[in-house]
């Protein structure tokens, strides 16, 4: 596998050794990646009125899109509430990111599991046959049959702080948070990491929310495991100098990975925002919570409490482009979103929740269905490369 990412154009990246800057791409012929084109997210022909389309454009964006494969070291792996936990790794020379990319995290094999080989030997690969109905071979090989999860799982990046003085040998140092919610065998296995211990990651990976020139407000809306990338766009948000209120929903109180401000409660009857959550009123903004059960906050979906809110603000241009909705979230509840921005004629980018293998457009397992603006027919495109912030009305949700 590591020889698949040499040959990609990887870089490999260990905190003890300083990274390769990549101009010249090293002796061995690896190096940065060419950078990928942008799509230009635009406006699909819906019968309602469509927002003005802008000029979009990414902040500090650099010269060429790295990605690499990097080993971080667990810095903490915090409970946050019943089956969350934020994951914080120190990593050394991560590339510039945007709110939306994700990393592809290798979690670690249970104890007594075998490390995957380094080379294979083609000397030593052998083909079985079985006749159809009859018992196919089984396999000994201790790193396939050990419990473990093969593939990497994809997180988005949660939150980043990069150090401000470093010693030269080391190079940059920058610090990743992730939230992740145990439900599996892969999650279990990052659960019991420690502060001290070593993970494989590769990132940072897809495309990001992007700024329109016009922005002056913005609305984001997060649901369930849908909440880390509205954090670090809340955080590059309040950088920017750009107005925003947070919409948070969980299935109930006991799955908000969230703080909450003993002396600012949350709203319980009427989407009004208070700086009720810790993690955005650090950034100066405020927050509505629902919970379907009604057990904290508003009760019911996010996505009424979205288009009780827009009602009673009608004050603003929607042909201006001053205000858009980010959201991520269950598909359902994007698909929710989705139909909130078209009804009030807003723009509207999704961050997408899909299953994926590998992470950077190999496997093919994370297509959606998608309609360029203008256009008459949908074509396929990658929630992992062309993705995963699309503009919502750009996608086919059935």
């Amino acid at each position: 596998m590591l020889n698949h990412y040499q040959n990609a154009g990887w870089t490999d990246h260990k905190p003890s050794v300083p990274p390769r800057d990549g101009r010249d791409g090293g002796p061995d012929g690896r190096g940065p990646i060419p950078p990928q084109p942008l799509a230009t997210p635009g406006v699909s022909t819906a019968p309602y009125p469509a927002p003005r389309r802008c000029v979009r454009r990414r902040q500090n964006e650099p010269a060429a899109a790295l990605r690499g494969r990097f080993h971080g070291i667990v810095v903490t792996n915090q409970r946050l509430c019943r089956e969350h936990y934020r994951l914080t790794l120190h990593v050394a020379a991560f590339p510039p990111s945007d709110p939306g990319q994700f990393i592809q995290i290798l979690c670690p094999r249970a104890p007594g599991a075998a490390d995957p080989p380094n080379a294979v030997d083609d000397g030593a690969l052998q083909v079985k046959q079985w006749r159809l109905g009859s018992r196919p071979p089984r396999f000994t090989d201790p790193f396939l049959t050990a419990d473990r999860p093969y593939l990497r799982r994809p997180y988005s990046i949660a939150g980043r702080r990069d150090a401000s003085t470093v010693t030269k040998a080391a190079g940059p140092r920058t610090e990743l948070d992730i939230i992740y919610r145990v439900i599996g065998r892969a999650t279990r296995q990052l659960e019991k990491l420690t502060p001290g211990d070593e993970v494989s990651l590769l990132g940072p990976l897809g495309h990001g929310f992007i700024r329109s020139d016009h922005l002056r407000r913005a609305l984001l809306i997060g649901g369930g495991v849908g909440v880390p990338p509205i954090l670090y766009l809340a955080e590059r948000l309040a950088s920017w100098g750009i107005a925003a209120v947070a919409f948070i929903g969980v299935q109930r109180a006991d799955l908000l990975p969230l703080t909450l401000l003993a002396d600012q409660p949350p709203a319980t009857d009427y989407p009004v925002e208070r700086p009720c959550l810790t993690e955005f009123a650090r950034h100066g903004i405020s927050s509505i919570l629902t919970t379907d059960d009604g057990s904290l906050g508003i009760p019911g979906r996010v996505t009424t409490a979205l288009r009780t809110y827009l009602l009673a603000h009608r004050q603003f241009d929607a042909s201006s482009g001053v205000l858009e909705l980010f959201c991520c979230g269950p598909t359902a509840m994007m698909r929710a979103v989705s139909h909130v921005a078209a009804e009030f004629s807003l723009p509207c980018q999704a961050a997408l929740e899909q299953p994926m293998a590998c992470g950077m457009g190999t496997c093919q397992s994370c297509v959606i269905k998608y309609r360029p603006p203008g256009a008459m027919d949908w074509v396929y495109k990658l929630t992992c490369t062309d993705g995963p912030v699309f503009h919502t009305a750009d996608i086919i949700w059935s």
